[in-house]
């Protein structure tokens, strides 16, 4: 009989607990408060998934869904999804509410999955990816640009890739993610585009490269550009501009890379006699 009063006096207690206070998503599963579930809206980005909380309990609950939650595909060839955005559901006593969330592929070699695709709920992500889903869910960034950076610490795609029009609003962002990684801040940018196939496979091509070198010169002559890959065979050579002596130049660059091997490569500006200025990048 003591025993189960004190098993009462327990529950008692974590039911008064779900009562009186806000529950994260974590929490309110460790108390058995609520049972979740989620399946796939269709797609891989942004508000893709749909989210079920069922409330088992006799009381209303006020439920935060973490960003930074890694949603599980329950079918392995599909990709797991980073949830971005925190989202807070208050739910009636039993009450049983489906409600869109929003993330993003953390797999970018599995398949983007179909409508109704069934995720289990898991736990948060690792350290790096939870600290950039909570920076993006406290900032507003193109469904692209929040892509490609998730994808930069998932998959270790380049940091490089996240980009956009109005490209110096990225540059925290980048920073975020390079510190994260442990790697400076690259000096260019590159824009990629992402295919989706019929099947649920994806591909993202590097399409331009983007950045600025600045060099000096004692002398009245052409410049050329050069980019070698990593066995140093030249893959491209082009005649930019006649530099006068003195003074800093800039080498704005603006470089088709389709038809570019994946990986990484030197980037050369040379006078007739000399090299002026070197550089590295990576696709």
């Amino acid at each position: 009989m003591n025993r189960i009063i004190f098993m009462n006096l327990i529950m008692l207690s974590l039911f008064t607990e779900a009562r009186q206070q806000k529950l994260s998503l974590k929490k309110a599963l460790e108390l058995n408060v609520v049972k979740a579930s989620a399946q796939s809206l269709g797609g891989h980005a942004d508000y893709c998934m749909n989210m079920n909380l069922k409330n088992l309990i006799s009381d209303s609950l006020i439920i935060i869904v973490e960003a930074g939650r890694r949603l599980n595909s329950i079918d392995d060839q599909n990709q797991d999804i980073l949830i971005t955005k925190e989202e807070i559901i208050v739910l009636m006593k039993h009450e049983d509410k489906w409600f869109r969330v929003k993330g993003y592929c953390c797999q970018a070699n599995n398949h983007s999955p179909a409508t109704n695709a069934k995720y289990d709920i898991n736990t948060l992500a690792d350290s790096n990816l939870v600290k950039l889903a909570r920076y993006l869910n406290s900032n507003s960034f193109d469904t692209n640009v929040e892509q490609q950076a998730i994808w930069a610490i998932s998959d270790k795609k380049p940091t490089a890739q996240i980009t956009a029009k109005n490209d110096s609003l990225l540059v925290p962002l980048r920073q975020l993610v390079a510190n994260l990684k442990d790697e400076p801040l690259p000096w260019y940018t590159i824009i990629s585009k992402t295919i989706v196939f019929s099947g649920g496979s994806m591909e993202t091509y590097p399409l331009w490269l983007r950045g600025k070198l600045s060099y000096t010169n004692d002398k009245d002559c052409y410049t050329t550009l050069h980019i070698l890959n990593n066995k140093g065979e030249e893959v491209c050579q082009i005649i930019k501009q006649w530099a006068l002596t003195g003074g800093e130049h800039i080498f704005d660059l603006n470089i088709p890379l389709k038809g570019l091997a994946k990986g990484k490569y030197t980037i050369e500006v040379n006078a007739p006699d000399k090299q002026l200025v070197k550089r590295e990048f990576e696709i």
